[in-house]
């Protein structure tokens, strides 16, 4: 991720979430370029934060103002 514009900082994710499903979610707003789940470097186990690169970065206010509760978790 090279620039931070039109990056959205997604945090209290599930430990079991994965990068297409965090995708699927916020495309509902608009075209995401690039979706992370951050892991931990020796277990490869996700920690339950992320990011998503939206195309249009003035997409974000709208994504800001909305609530989200992906896998039954608030995020």
């Amino acid at each position: 991720m090279d620039s931070d514009q039109g990056k959205l900082f997604i945090g209290g994710i599930s430990w079991e979430i994965i990068e297409e499903k965090l995708k699927e979610y916020f495309e509902n707003y608009d075209d995401v370029v690039q979706t992370v789940v951050m892991r931990d470097k020796t277990i490869g186990r996700p920690r339950g934060f992320g990011f998503d690169v939206f195309a249009d970065p003035s997409i974000l206010d709208r994504v800001l103002h909305d609530k989200h509760t992906i896998d039954a978790r608030t995020v």
